[in-house]
């Protein structure tokens, strides 16, 4: 057999087996959407393309996570859905390289950079849960309160229920679920919310709106309470590696509005009442944006 024709048979092994890689992680993929946590199992059929897109998906730019040696207090991560959870995992993630947990087992999440998915020991940084009430708080020594404009959280929630991770509602979706969606889900943000408060151990109040305005005081801060230091270079690279795997792209909506007058008066009541747990609790002026 000659060089070249040896070449050519190495050459079409080589396409053989990135086409036959591609096949099955995208099989897997779609095969693990419908047993997620978090996504409809429908989307596996309405939206598969959107898995191509993870093929594409960059390594860990400053730090590898791992799981950690050293025992960790258990801290948990809690947020409503939609309040940004999975991507202060990552933030925290790139800053430490210690992997992140969660109570549920999302097995995209798990797959596509976050290998504690499901892990709740002391070997995890943080531990992701949506749960609430004296039985979940007491499991945990410190906690992070994830708080994001209800109006904006819920939205983000409904999104994910039925566009996937990265995906957006349908307007016929809006239709036919969204008032009986709010209805729970605003009163859940509620209740939530207010048994964090509650929360007696180490409790650290943490902004979304503000991530986004101020990010690198507010990583500070958020490392600072769980007792770890970076350098500033590292800070930079987490900065500038912020986004994530699972930002859902932004869509102009803004010929659909799902909130009525009636809604963003419920949601600013219960504001209000966030804000006045708040400023017992702490007595300070830290307060929640109005959403209207």
């Amino acid at each position: 057999m000659s060089f070249r024709t040896r070449l050519r048979l190495t050459s079409a092994v080589v396409v053989c087996l990135a086409f036959t890689y591609i096949v099955l992680f995208n099989a897997l993929a779609l095969y693990s959407l419908t047993k997620s946590t978090y996504t409809p199992s429908s989307a596996a059929v309405h939206r598969a393309h959107i898995y191509l897109a993870y093929l594409g998906f960059k390594s860990w730019k400053c730090k590898t996570p791992h799981f950690s040696k050293q025992s960790l207090p258990l801290t948990a991560l809690v947020s409503f859905p939609g309040s940004g959870n999975t991507w202060i995992r990552h933030i925290l993630q790139q800053a430490t390289g210690i992997n992140t947990g969660s109570v549920y087992r999302d097995y995209i999440l798990k797959i596509l950079g976050f290998p504690g998915e499901g892990v709740q020991n002391s070997s995890v940084l943080v531990i992701k849960t949506h749960e609430w009430g004296v039985n979940e708080r007491k499991k945990y020594k410190r906690a992070i309160l994830v708080l994001r404009n209800p109006k904006d959280s819920l939205l983000a929630e409904f999104n994910r229920k039925n566009g996937g991770h990265i995906g957006h509602a349908k307007k016929e979706d809006f239709k036919q679920k969204w008032i009986p969606y709010f209805n729970d889900s605003a009163r859940y943000w509620l209740y939530m919310t207010k048994d964090w408060l509650n929360f007696t151990g180490d409790l650290h109040i943490l902004r979304y709106e503000r991530l986004k305005t101020d990010p690198i005081n507010v990583i500070k801060s958020l490392l600072n309470f769980l007792q770890i230091h970076i350098s500033e270079k590292k800070l930079m690279c987490v900065y500038q590696n912020m986004n994530g795997r699972f930002k859902r792209p932004w869509k102009n909506v803004t010929d659909y509005d799902p909130y009525s007058s009636e809604m963003r008066s419920v949601l600013v009541q219960y504001e209000q009442q966030i804000n006045e747990l708040i400023d017992h609790r702490y007595r300070s002026s830290f307060r929640i944006r109005n959403s209207t």
